[in-house]
């Protein structure tokens, strides 16, 4: 069961590693609210301002803000308005957490600020915190790179440098992906196949590759999509449902994106 907070609701859960969807507070304005955090959790204000405090110092939260918490931290909250807050949340399985800090090289598996305000830097997490609230189930890929980008605020992330190995099996996984694109392609299989740890895998595919995972098996799948379009007479729905897509509408989306034409206009032009 995931908590925001320990005598909190409960949260939807989404997955083994989160759970997600809405907190809202409605209290008196004077008053200074103390709370403790159930687990790893990432908060974003949707509405409100308020002073908050927690372990790595106190900010003046307003809509943008990022709020940061490790299991069994404290933090405190006073509104300025008589109209509380909203906040979008999501609280993580402590053990991906634990997974990440350690692929990221941190000494202590958790969060190194307890709030930032609205920026360029933290606008990806409050898109997806808002995201995943609001209903939407992230892929383990983008959980896993949500966790890292809230670690590594406040902290310098190691780079990369994939030795001889590990470019090997990452181009092996590369080899795989392009004849086994529409089969599940699930990242624990695909980590595994590089003999690394899944975050540590998402980084060296990355830095070999310069595409994520999920990006490049998406690349693939569409490529071999405008190839059939191509050369054969085929249903468009059969296609994309062969080549890995459950959802046609998405597909049709995704194939425009890429080659600029609906897929009926690209076997127009073949």
């Amino acid at each position: 069961m995931f908590r925001v907070e320990t005598h909190g609701p409960a949260l939807p859960a989404r997955s083994p590693l989160y759970g997600a969807g809405e907190a809202r507070c409605a209290t008196d304005a004077s008053a200074a609210i103390e709370k403790c955090y159930a687990g790893p959790a990432i908060g974003a204000v949707v509405a409100g301002t308020f002073d908050y405090g927690g372990r790595h110092g106190r900010t003046r939260a307003r809509p943008g803000a990022i709020l940061l918490g490790n299991t069994g931290e404290a933090f405190d909250c006073r509104h300025l308005d008589a109209h509380g807050n909203r906040r979008a949340v999501i609280a993580l399985h402590p053990d991906l957490l634990a997974e990440v800090a350690n692929d990221c090289g941190l000494d202590e598996p958790g969060f190194a600020v307890s709030a930032l305000g609205p920026s360029r830097e933290t606008a990806p997490l409050y898109g997806a915190v808002r995201r995943a609230a609001g209903g939407l189930r992230l892929g383990e890929e983008e959980v896993i790179n949500l966790t890292a980008r809230a670690l590594t605020l406040g902290r310098r992330l190691r780079r990369v440098a994939p030795t001889v190995v590990e470019r090997r099996r990452i181009r092996e996984v590369v080899r795989h992906l392009d004849v086994a694109y529409a089969e599940p392609c699930g990242l624990d299989a695909l980590a595994a196949m590089g003999q690394v740890s899944r975050f540590h895998f998402i980084r060296l595919f990355r830095a070999v590759t310069g595409e994520s995972p999920r990006q490049y098996l998406i690349g693939a799948r569409l490529r071999a999509a405008a190839d059939r379009l191509t050369d054969t007479a085929e249903p468009i729905t059969r296609i994309a449902l062969e080549i890995g897509f459950n959802d046609i509408s998405h597909f049709n989306a995704t194939f425009r994106g890429a080659f600029g034409l609906s897929p009926t206009a690209w076997r127009k032009t073949a």
